[in-house]
């Protein structure tokens, strides 16, 4: 087998709206590679030889330079066109891969959402700028033990009621590929054969803001896909169609006095109702009072989609929503170990982190509150409004400085969100100067964010040259490392090949030396 397989010529195949919005609905889509059978059976074997029966020989990180062929997955038409259809065409592989085995008899796993650094340090971003690519070597039926989700879990970070009921499976044929969310709940299934199951898994960032449509758009409106979540949240859903499709609310009319009744009906009532108020925007202001009580309910899914549901009111229902963040007045725990997928949060913990995505929402006019509650709030809601800062695009000069300002606040959580957000606003001398500077901090997720805003930034980011450098040789996390790689790739210049060369000839992998052949 060719040890560097080629790029595929063909050129990306990209989703179709009906697949975007059940990507956008249920948090996963299953694909199938145009690779052939023999690729896929080549990848089993090298699979086997590393990690399979007693083997302890996992590269870890240092997967895709041990087995590069691997790269001919995330070259292959279908993978990349699904990642630009997402991500944008401007997508990076995150440094962290993985690869897991599941052999006979292995016991099923916790339900869980992968972490960052911690479970509470930051805030998870709801639009899609984080994926996940599992890729299956081998046929996987169900009963091998594939990926399990909870469709649409994506969007909810508390624990969800009997899961294993809503479980969906990623089982496909050999050269099968799971995309999921960053955030989705996620566990792997138990294998039920006396066959072995291998997957790696890779990540994947967003790193430039929403253009237009990555993929062919064609029908602007929302349509329920024909495979929806069991809980139903539109109005969550809608928001995000607008954001990748670059459009606006539907408009329309419809009857309060009905809306309202529905809204104090069964669920799946409040439900529907809410997704017509997200299309009604600023003409169901009146219904604000009517949607508060499921803000502050225990159904978290409700509690979501009526802050976005809100969020689409706009302006009128900014006091509301504001008024639960601010009240968030408790500080997260400084090891970040409160986990979600433990079981330790409750809806009721949600209210406010669910409202700070229904002020992301409201956008523009929101701005002057988010400013002020990011300088003179307290707890964790300093942290929410700087991540809504960050999400709301065209902020100006005093959001900028705001954050420059709270990226050197004591709070660690607050620094991550700050320098996260930084990193998503444009550049200019004093956010390059300030993400620079954040390179030196002493917590690890901080000079992670730092290192991936200045990516994010390619040549813009040129000053930041002489740090970057510093972090590719001295910084002790792998990752801030992996991301210096990449930002002084997407610079591009002259200094930036002159820091960044030496280093990849120093760190050269050679996939041909192994244990059995040493030199």
């Amino acid at each position: 087998m060719d040890m560097h397989v080629p790029a595929q010529a063909e050129a990306p195949r990209l989703l179709t709206d009906a697949q975007i919005r059940q990507f956008l609905a249920n948090g996963y889509l299953v694909l199938q590679t145009a690779l052939p059978k023999s690729f896929h059976d080549q990848v089993f074997q090298r699979f086997d030889d590393l990690i399979g029966a007693d083997r302890h020989e996992n590269p870890g990180n240092n997967l895709l330079p041990l087995v590069p062929e691997i790269n001919a997955v995330f070259e292959d038409p279908v993978v990349r066109g699904a990642l630009t259809s997402v991500l944008g065409p401007d997508y990076i592989m995150h440094p962290h891969r993985a690869l897991h085995k599941n052999p006979p008899g292995s016991p099923i796993q916790n339900w869980h959402k992968d972490s960052y650094w911690g479970y509470m340090r930051r805030v998870r971003n709801h639009r899609p700028r984080w994926v996940m690519i599992m890729y299956y070597p081998q046929d996987t039926p169900a009963e091998l033990g594939p990926t399990g989700v909870v469709p649409g879990s994506h969007l909810l970070a508390a624990g969800i009621q009997d899961p294993d009921a809503l479980e969906r499976n990623g089982s496909g044929p050999a050269g099968s590929v799971l995309m999921i969310h960053y955030d989705i709940w996620h566990r792997k299934m138990k294998n039920l054969t006396a066959d072995k199951r291998f997957m790696m898994k890779f990540e994947f960032i967003r790193m430039a803001p929403v253009a237009a449509p990555a993929w062919p758009h064609r029908d602007p409106a929302w349509r329920a896909p024909e495979q929806a979540p069991s809980f139903a949240m539109e109005a969550a859903w809608k928001a995000h169609w607008r954001w990748l499709t670059d459009g606006t609310a539907s408009g329309g009319a419809a009857d309060p006095d009905a809306l309202r009744a529905a809204l104090a009906g069964a669920p799946a009532e409040a439900a529907a109702a809410m997704s017509t108020i997200s299309d009604l925007g600023s003409s169901a202001a009146a219904l604000v009072p009517a949607l508060l009580p499921h803000l502050d309910g225990d159904d978290e899914a409700l509690q979501l989609d009526a802050a976005y549901a809100l969020g689409a009111i706009g302006a009128a229902a900014l006091p509301a929503l504001l008024q639960r963040v601010e009240a968030d007045t408790r500080r997260d725990p400084e090891d970040g170990s409160n986990k979600s997928d433990s079981g330790r949060l409750t809806p009721k913990d949600c209210i406010a982190l669910s409202s700070i995505y229904g002020l992301v929402e409201i956008g523009a006019p929101a701005v002057p509150e988010l400013l002020r509650l990011l300088q003179n709030g307290a707890g964790r809601s300093r942290k929410f409004a700087a991540f809504a800062l960050g999400e709301i695009a065209g902020t100006g000069s005093e959001v900028r400085d705001a954050l420059i300002a709270a990226a050197g606040d004591s709070d660690p959580h607050l620094r991550i969100a700050a320098v996260e957000a930084l990193g998503l606003k444009p550049a200019d001398d004093a956010v390059v100067t300030a993400l620079a500077g954040a390179l030196d901090d002493a917590d690890a997720e901080v000079r992670f964010d730092a290192v991936l805003g200045l990516a994010r930034m390619g040549r813009a980011a040129a000053a930041a040259v002489p740090a970057l450098g510093r972090v590719l040789t001295d910084d002790p996390n792998r990752y801030v490392r992996g991301y210096a790689v990449e930002a002084l790739s997407r610079i591009g210049d002259d200094a930036a090949y002159r820091v960044l060369l030496p280093y990849l000839r120093l760190s050269r992998w050679c996939p041909m030396t192994t244990s059995a052949s040493i030199f």
